[in-house]
């Protein structure tokens, strides 16, 4: 009954009415200062929908006739420039006349807190601008200055995020933190769409190349009303290749250390005059490894030798004014192999890994403003692993796990009252089937935003998650902004978040083949545990296995907020505080011992815990070409249980002078948390010369790695990750009129390693080709 609701609900809601036009004509300049631009693109958008696009001569005139009046979004670019975006309204009569003004790109503060600025895609709806949580954007051209080849090497430079090792998935992976959240609670996606292959939570980020990325959408806090369930602490959306209106290509090769290696393909072309359009790329990675932890492993790597093969290709097609489909694909895979040595048994440890995403949507732009998104999503990811003794060939283990999503999807926004309400609503629903074991889950949602003036901005939104296995919930989202002056903003939201127990978590049995540890879903622990105690695996059960039950839903209410202030044209400081409460937060534990003397762990519902803490930025153009951007995270992550039964007197330390009570300052934070990071980065651009430089520092204080004495939480005697600065550079020069670009980048300056961070690799130097072709280009 509520499916047939929500879609009857969906449908009525976003019916649409024909409006007849008439024809009406444009003409301007481009210019910087007093200086015409030439070859500007000049594009016009109505109900998202490019209309006409021309190029501006080599005095920075142009020319459009032939539209029909009414309302258009006119977007003006041209490289080297910060492009501009206006509403204009296009009358029937005389051609209106206008004069537009670009910046120089080097006054862009890079990686800048979206504002004004209108992000369009092809295959999602949702528009950034309209989230009311903290929102970044990092662009191309600030993955470019940083020389990262893989996205965990981009997001462990951001404010307030942490790039760390996860002990339930092994030394292949690593997750991501924001807010204190894990990568278990962060959704990644792909355009809009969300990416499978979790093994604990963890999603391997180094498994994703950059090379083919327009820009990354970073989300902080609960995001349900929009984006769903699992994205309790955040989204990361992975925007690959738009808009494509002339015919190019791009090679690139870059290689370093570890043997290192990373070659780019890629070519794009409109066709059938501009109504269609498509984008291939390829991509091949390797590197040999390293080991950082060789007083204990003797012989091999902490962080595996692996190779990998990318595809991804985009195409659309525009059938009339009305219908454009859009086609979507990507396949990846990862091979890799480590030989393991810690002084007994030699073995091989061997994985492979595919990773296969489809998409298909129509999306359908109708009169009045209305804008209808029908779509289908397709993802399937399987490893093979298998771990061998060297000396004798016998296999010691072997895993193999599938596991794919069949996903259905309407979307529809409308903007009303000449913009100031803008209305977003969808429902679906996906099918997940992993191994042997399969779940539905259902959605509807809907969000309205209201702007009544230039200084008030109100957001309100609903979402009903709902799962075969849990039954649903319906989660609301609030935000407000206030600018009181154009110099200063502020900005508060609210959201609840629901997240379902994954099959991991609830049922699978992961061994990990490279050191021995087993991990057991929760709700079938004792049979599972039963059976390896029968065979003799399991050495010892600890008291604390006798409490794991099974798993409830997840959920969390999360508050954010910020001000941002300009003081100069060149200079933004921004602070957001956050408080996120959590209840039946799922995390694992050590239960017991194996016979190997490696852990076993389960998962546990924690009654209540929270993260909180405060976020600060800094950007400032300084000079013509000079950009700093510097931020900092205090953060505080803790379980009430744990708080509750230090103040009770119920928990001990095991202090240097033997055992005592627990006092609150004991408890330092979450495992793996660090209560003090920060970074800055500098970039520098001199665009006559073609140069480009960036200088980057990322600290990360002290965080937890052991509950040294099994009291529960991480206390002042425990076993820590020390505080550690990393120190990196690039430098880019583009030649032959920007045709070519070379770049050298030292990663980790300071060679700093630690053998509990297996996959932060020492100093690393980068020797980077890059050759630009187009139609117009000879080369």
């Amino acid at each position: 009954m509520l499916h047939k609701l929500t879609w009857t609900v969906v449908l009525i809601f976003f019916s649409h009415v024909a409006l007849a036009q008439r024809h009406a004509a444009l003409k301007g300049i481009v210019l910087e200062g007093k200086t015409p631009i030439p070859a500007a693109t000049i594009a016009l958008d109505a109900d998202y929908k490019t209309v006409k696009i021309v190029v501006a001569g080599a005095d920075g005139r142009f020319e459009i006739g032939g539209i029909p009046a009414g309302t258009y979004t006119l977007t003006v670019s041209s490289i080297g420039f910060q492009s501009s975006q206006q509403l204009i309204v296009l009358k029937v009569g005389r051609p209106q006349d206008i004069r537009v003004e670009l910046a120089p790109l080097s006054h862009e503060l890079t990686g800048a807190t979206v504002t004004g600025h209108t992000y369009k895609k092809d295959d999602d709806i949702i528009d950034i601008k309209k989230i009311a949580q903290p929102v970044t954007i990092i662009t191309k051209k600030t993955i470019a200055m940083l020389g990262s080849r893989r996205l965990d090497e981009v997001l462990r430079e951001q404010t307030g995020m942490a790039v760390v090792n996860d002990l339930g998935s092994g030394n292949r992976s690593v997750g991501v933190q924001m807010q204190g959240f894990g990568s278990e609670y962060i959704m990644i996606m792909l355009n809009g769409q969300p990416m499978n292959g979790r093994f604990n939570g963890n999603f391997d980020l180094s498994r994703i190349s950059v090379s083919d990325i327009e820009r990354i959408e970073i989300i902080k806090g609960a995001s349900s009303s929009l984006y769903g369930c699992e994205a309790l602490g955040g989204v990361i959306n992975i925007i690959t290749r738009q808009h494509i209106n002339t015919r190019q290509g791009m090679a690139s090769l870059q290689y370093g250390t570890y043997n290192m290696l990373d070659a780019t393909l890629e070519g794009e072309t409109p066709f059938a005059e501009g109504k269609g359009s498509a984008y291939l790329s390829g991509n091949y990675y390797r590197t040999d490894g390293f080991n950082v932890n060789t007083p204990y492993l003797k012989e091999g790597q902490t962080a595996p030798p692996y190779s990998s093969l990318t595809f991804q290709g985009r195409s659309k097609y525009q059938f009339n004014d009305i219908h454009t489909l859009n086609l979507s694909g990507r396949f990846s895979g990862r091979h890799s192999v480590m030989d393991r040595n810690y002084g007994a048994q030699p073995f091989e440890d061997v994985l492979d890994e595919t990773d296969l995403n489809l998409g298909a949507s129509v999306n359908s732009k109708l009169s009045g403003g209305t804008r209808l998104l029908s779509r289908y999503y397709f993802t399937r990811y399987a490893t093979d692993q298998r771990a061998t003794i060297l000396q004798t060939g016998k296999d010691l283990q072997t895993n193999r796990f599938v596991q794919s999503i069949h996903r259905l999807e309407l979307q529809a926004t409308r903007d009303l009252y000449d913009h100031k309400l803008s209305l977003t609503g969808g429902a679906g629903g996906d099918y997940q089937g992993m191994d042997s074991a399969s779940m539905y889950n259902y959605f509807a949602y809907a969000q309205a935003n209201y702007k009544p003036s230039e200084k008030y901005e109100l957001i309100a939104g609903l979402r009903y998650d709902g799962n075969s296995i849990f039954g649903g919930k319906v989660n609301p989202t609030i935000g407000a902004g206030f600018h009181p002056s154009k110099n200063i903003s502020f900005k508060f939201s609210a959201g609840k978040g629901f997240k379902a127990p994954t099959f991991a978590q609830l049922y699978q049995v992961f061994t990990n083949v490279s050191t021995g540890y087993i991990v057991i879903g929760a709700n079938n622990f004792a049979e599972k545990a039963a059976a390896l105690q029968q065979t003799g695996t399991v050495q010892q059960l600890w008291a604390i296995a006798d409490q794991v039950k099974p798993l409830q839903p997840e959920t969390s209410l999360s508050l954010n907020l910020g001000v941002t202030w300009k003081p100069f044209d060149n200079t933004e400081f921004s602070i957001n505080g956050f408080y996120n409460d959590i209840r039946n937060q799922i995390f694992f534990r050590q239960v017991g011992l194996m016979k190997n003397a490696q852990p076993l762990y389960s998962y546990f519902n924690l009654d209540r815990a929270f993260t909180r803490g405060l976020e600060a930025g800094l950007k400032w153009s300084p000079l013509n070409g000079l950009s700093i951007v510097a931020g900092y995270q205090y953060l505080d992550a803790k379980d009430k249980t744990s708080i509750d039964s230090i103040k009770s007197g119920n928990l001990t330390v095991r202090a240097d002078g033997g055992l005592r009570k627990a006092v609150r300052s004991d408890y330092f934070n979450l495992p793996n948390r660090s209560r003090h990071s920060a970074n800055v980065q500098v970039f520098y651009e001199h665009r006559p010369l073609g140069l480009g430089v960036s200088l980057r520092g990322n600290y990360r204080g002290k965080a937890g790695f052991m509950d040294q004495d099994d009291n529960g939480f991480i206390d002042p005697y425990d076993v820590f990750i020390n505080g550690y600065f990393l120190c990196s550079a690039s430098i880019r020069k583009n030649l032959l009129k920007d045709q070519f670009t070379l770049q050298f980048t030292v990663d980790n300056i300071f060679n700093y390693t630690d053998y509990l961070m297996p996959s932060q690799p020492g100093r690393m130097l980068i020797a980077g080709l890059t050759w630009r072709f187009s139609q117009t280009t000879k080369p």
